[in-house]
Order: C-alpha cells, then structure tokens, then sequence
C-alpha cells in the first residue's frame, strides 16, 4: 500500500501534483493539519487529517467532517510536529511506501526537521521520499534503482556521519567500493548517462537527490 502525507509547506505547481495523484494513485492519504489546504485546492479528497490544526480554519475543517473524513486532533502543547504525528499514524498501516509532498519550504528549520524523519520510516522497512517541482529525495540503507533521462542530474549526499561501500552504474562520475562523509560532501551533481541507474551501499545512510534548476 502507497500512502500519500501532505504537511503545510511549499506545494507552487497544481498540475504537477494532480498528475502525481493520477499517476500513483495512493491508497492511503494523510494530511498534516494545513495540508488539507492543499488537497481542497487540488479538489483530492484525503483519507485521513492529523493535527492540532493550528494551520486550518475550523470552518473549513467541518466541511471535512460533514464527508465523514477521519480527523484526529491533539493538542497544540504536544512535543511532535504535525508531520511526525502523519508518518507515526501512517506506519500503522503497514505501508510499502510513504511519500512526503508539502513538507520544504521557507521554514528551513521545518524542511530540515522533516528530512530527519526519512530515517524513521527507512529504519521500519519502508521505501519513502520527499517531492517537491524540482526535487525527489530518497534516504536509502541498502540499494536503489531509478529511471530518468540521460543528462538528469542526481547527488549523493551522507546522511549519516560516514557511508561506506558505495556502488553507482549509469552515472557519469562512477563509483566503486567508495567512502563519503558528511564533513566532505563531494556527491553533488552526477549525471545520467543510461535511462536506468543503480546506487548501492553497505553501510550508513545515504541521500539520493533527484534535482532540476
């Protein structure tokens, strides 16, 4: 199962989300207190809104009650935040995959907080990524396979202190039984040179950042 969790941050391009949501169709969607903002202006209707809905009109919020939306508040003195609350709730559906869409923004401290929680996800199993117009991110432990275009750009940035025995095929800047850490952040800006690529690693955390200008 696919689950889908929309925070209140940066969401600009309409038409790129509402392709998503047709492409991939999720079976679970999970809105993070304003999140559910997004969603009404895309005119998709979520499964499930968690909060202290600190970011959302309670008018707004009945109408999502009126459709028998499940809607689990809390209070607003509560030591996680909105998103986190999303990714604990939505591990309890088993999911295959979470994706994260509206969680980057202007709030630098939010968008960063949120890239830390990829880690509680991976650490039950679970493929996940955050999305935004010009970014997909992974955090991987194991190994990865994506498709794109020859000439995409990709970085591959520690997310752990050190990450060790790093495997790349199809990228133009090749590695080979490789060592990154985090103090020396060489990965930026590789490139496609096949349709498919491959990373792989034995042990850390690596982020896999698909990236446009």
């Amino acid at each position: 199962m696919k689950v889908f969790i929309v925070s209140n941050g940066e969401m600009f391009c309409d038409d790129y989300y509402i392709k998503m949501f047709q492409d991939e169709k999720p079976q679970y969607i999970i809105c993070a207190d304003g999140g559910a903002r997004h969603l009404k202006r895309l005119g998709i209707t979520p499964t499930t809104i968690i909060g202290d809905f600190d970011s959302i009109k309670y008018e707004e919020l009945n109408d999502y009650r009126d459709k028998n939306i499940e809607i689990i508040e809390y209070n607003p003195d509560k030591d996680k935040s909105d998103t986190q609350l999303a990714i604990e709730y939505a591990i309890t559906k088993s999911p295959s995959e979470i994706v994260l869409l509206g969680v980057l923004g202007n709030r630098f401290d939010h968008s960063l907080a949120n890239l830390y929680l990829l880690e509680s996800i991976i650490n039950k199993g679970i493929k996940t990524s955050i999305r935004n117009e010009n970014n997909i991110i992974y955090l991987i432990k194991k190994e990865i396979e994506l498709e794109g275009k020859k000439g995409d750009i990709i970085s591959l940035l520690p997310f752990t202190d050190k990450v060790e025995g790093i495997f790349t095929s199809g990228l133009y800047y090749s590695l080979k039984n490789a060592i990154m850490e985090r103090k020396n952040p060489y990965g930026i800006s590789n490139i496609f040179t096949k349709k498919r690529i491959k990373i792989s690693i034995k042990s850390g955390l690596l982020l896999v950042i698909l990236t446009r200008d």
